[in-house]
């Protein structure tokens, strides 16, 4: 089974300084570049990837190089209408926010009728500002500013997301007919419109970049109900990211497992994600039992990728624990 880590920049402990300044951004994703080496990980998705604050475009391309180096691919997160598009945080052109000034007509709408922003993760000092879902002119934006993005980093692959962070309110949005995800409220049927349509371009240029797309859904059968007949809007080669196991909640002593093996679409690429051992969870937390049944789950519904937080450093030695254990048996499906 394939192994990816998954991370939010301001998350990530490997370094001091929880990646808000370029000197700690580079040693976090440095550090942490050399123990997915060793654990055979494929490549590391990384959130909030171009920020000024951390370093924007030189600072991305020194932990670009040094992947590169150890054999380690980066898939940096692109948003759709909300999480920056290309470029997560700053005055650049392919920042989300710098679009929305310009074109303020084209911004998402909260049900007090004020425009809508999200700040995420909690620790961050600034709110992204989102896109309506019903625009159609910020489509050609987010083309281009994705082929900016892989031309200049030479990427092998992205993560591409569009919203869990909640619907638009205007009256076109309200209007529309919606597949919702089970259990979070955010529109599949947005996602399916305008994934698909963002990826075109780059995918004719560059195709074999791998895609990674959040499903923000479990396996189960409300969720295939809803989400399935969806899928095949999208390129064959888009690996579909199930949120399968979730770690214990601060006040829970166990995790939440969604997944039904036998509802799996098989004739789709999939990722098991595993979200355990991180700050939006208990923290660290032996949590390999766990791992293990759900990546057996997993292998028994067909998926072929597994993902966990990368975000903690194995000089802990409860995490270290977690990431031998996700590696040996990953290794073993």
């Amino acid at each position: 089974m394939r192994k990816i880590w998954w991370n939010w920049d301001i998350r990530m402990r490997w370094a001091w300084g929880f990646s808000m300044t370029t000197e700690s951004f580079v040693q976090n994703c440095r550090r942490q570049i050399d123990s997915a080496s060793k654990y055979g990980v494929e490549g590391i998705v990384i959130w909030g990837f171009l920020r000024d604050r951390h370093g924007g475009v030189d600072a991305a391309r020194k932990v670009m190089d040094y992947a590169g180096e150890h054999g380690v691919k980066i898939f940096p997160g692109f948003g759709v209408d909300d999480y920056g598009g290309a470029y997560y945080d700053g005055a650049h052109q392919y920042s989300l926010d710098t679009y929305l000034e310009k074109h303020p007509e084209a911004r998402a709408i909260r049900k007090d009728g004020t425009p809508d922003s999200h700040r995420w993760p909690p620790n961050d000092t600034s709110a992204r500002q989102k896109a309506c879902p019903s625009n159609t002119d910020v489509l050609t934006y987010y083309q281009e500013s994705l082929e900016w993005l892989v031309e200049t980093f030479k990427l092998q692959g992205f993560q591409i997301e569009q919203g869990d962070s909640g619907l638009c309110h205007c009256p076109k949005c309200r209007d529309k007919k919606k597949v919702l995800s089970p259990g979070v409220g955010s529109s599949l049927s947005d996602t399916a419109e305008r994934i698909p349509v963002v990826l075109e371009p780059v995918l004719k240029k560059n195709p074999g970049l791998a895609v990674i797309c959040e499903t923000y859904c479990g396996l189960t059968p409300e969720s295939i109900a809803a989400i399935g007949p969806l899928l095949d809007k999208f390129p064959a080669q888009t690996v579909f990211s199930w949120q399968l196991y979730n770690g214990p909640l601060p006040g829970s002593e166990k995790g939440t497992f969604k997944i039904d093996p036998n509802c799996a679409p098989k004739q789709r690429l999939g990722c098991a994600a595993l979200r355990t051992n991180n700050d939006l969870f208990l923290g660290e937390f032996d949590d390999r039992e766990n791992i293990s049944r759900a990546l057996e789950l997993s292998k028994a519904a067909g998926l072929g990728m597994t993902y966990l937080y990368g975000e903690y450093p194995d000089f802990w030695s409860i995490t270290a624990k977690n990431y031998e254990s996700w590696t040996e048996l990953a290794g073993r499906l």
